[in-house]
């Protein structure tokens, strides 16, 4: 019996993810750093393998329980993740012959101890691929809420939020954008030589590159294999950025000189792109020692001195900030439902309450926001969430309640521009 290491180490992951309740993207990123002495290809594979086993679970378990009888949810976890990943890997994975899949996961099985079950996960499985263009899915006509859930995995009661928010044609567009390939977007920092020197090596290495058509010192890359590993990055060349957060941190108009408190700040990104822009002192907070060391790794990489990094809790008033800030950030707490290309566990751990409960924090931070910030400055206020509570509803709710009007707002759907995520901001700008 033989398995390849890279399968064992997808399902080693998936069942942390399941029985700890790991983070996806954390997780992954520590696993291959683990395993940094592994082929490329090994490593592009479990990464493909296990966000699409996230991704896709809600669809794969549909295609399951239609081929097993025993249900998906009353197998034990190893089996379960196993056979999601053979399924996975016939159902959307073209380069791997269904034979190997099947064989793979019969030998995973034995592997983990189930001797007893090489039967049953290899009928399964060569069933899913003996009748993989004969399943029977759910149609539109029948029940919009049913066929998005199962064609784009995503939990029944999201869908219906999105399709009450969005209609079918746009949500339909949404889901579709998450289940896409995400790009690595960067923001360039050196001289327009240095940079086209630093394009010129990266294609070489096989990296495909597109300038954004808005913002023009962004790149979106793809092809690309450990972006921290790229040239220019431990010199600080460049910035790893979504496109979504650029176009916010744009709209909120950073001019030289101005002072910036950002009171959610980690890993760091929106205070390096501010203290970039002004040039000036950003004072940076956020609830963990942990986090705050990453904000001073990045802006001691981005050579950016200037910005000073604090354990504070958002929620609580620090009076020694009060009307001190020019431009104060505030990129709240959310339920992250506008990136689940990047982080795809969280449509399945999310509930309703959670998203009313992170609305009522987020109103906490806010009000401290607004006292934090001088007559005549402004708020960036941001989630990654596309969610009225955690956005428009608590913009208009601290407008109605505080010394604030709106400059700008905004909505970001996935599908909305090349590589960005779901994401809003709102500009507001504090009265005399």
């Amino acid at each position: 019996m033989k398995v390849t290491q890279s399968r064992q180490i997808v399902l080693e992951m998936l069942l942390s993810i399941e029985k700890e309740e790991k983070k996806s993207h954390l997780l992954i990123r520590d696993v291959l750093d683990k395993y940094d002495y592994l082929d490329a290809r090994d490593k592009a594979f479990i990464k493909h393998l296990t966000e699409g086993v996230l991704e896709r679970r809600l669809t794969l378990d549909y295609v399951i329980d239609s081929m097993s009888k025993t249900p998906v949810k009353k197998m034990k976890p190893a089996i379960r993740s196993i056979i999601r990943m053979g399924a996975y890997q016939i159902l959307y994975m073209d380069s791997i012959p269904d034979a190997a899949a099947c064989n793979e996961a019969v030998n995973l099985a034995a592997l983990k101890g189930f001797h007893g079950l090489k039967g049953f996960v290899n009928g399964v499985l060569r069933s899913i691929a003996s009748n993989k263009d004969k399943i029977a899915w759910p149609e539109r006509s029948e029940d919009e809420v049913r066929y998005l859930s199962v064609r784009y995995s995503m939990p029944d009661w999201i869908s219906k939020r999105f399709l009450d928010n969005y209609g079918f044609e746009k949500t339909e567009a949404v889901l579709n954008a998450f289940l896409r390939q995400s790009d690595v977007t960067v923001r360039m920092i050196t001289e327009n030589d240095r940079t086209e020197e630093l394009i010129r090596v990266w294609e070489e290495k096989g990296v495909r590159i597109e300038r954004d058509e808005v913002i023009p010192y962004a790149y979106h890359l793809s092809g690309v294999e450990g972006v921290t590993n790229l040239e220019g990055f431990s010199d600080g060349a460049f910035a790893i950025q979504d496109i979504s957060s650029m176009i916010a941190l744009e709209a909120a108009g950073f001019k030289p000189g101005e002072s910036v408190i950002d009171v959610c700040a980690a890993p760091g990104g929106k205070a390096c792109f501010a203290a970039w822009k002004t040039k000036n002192t950003v004072k940076a907070y956020d609830l963990t020692e942990r986090k705050a060391e990453r904000i001073r790794e990045n802006a001691k990489r981005l050579h950016l001195e200037q910005i000073t990094a604090e354990v504070a809790d958002a929620t609580v008033f620090k009076p020694e900030l009060e009307n001190t800030a020019d431009v104060v950030i505030a990129d709240l707490p959310c339920s992250g439902l506008g990136v689940l290309k990047r982080k795809p566990e969280i449509r399945y751990r999310l509930t309703n309450e959670d998203i009313l409960e992170l609305s009522r924090l987020q109103r906490l931070i806010l009000e401290n926001a607004v006292r934090y910030v001088k007559a005549g400055g402004r708020i960036l206020y941001s989630t990654c969430t596309i969610t009225p509570e955690e956005n428009e509803e608590n913009r208009k709710w601290i407008e109605e309640n505080h010394p604030v009007s709106l400059i700008e707002e905004r909505q970001i759907l996935p599908d909305d521009h090349k590589g960005c995520d779901g994401f809003y901001y709102a500009i507001l700008k504090r009265e005399d």
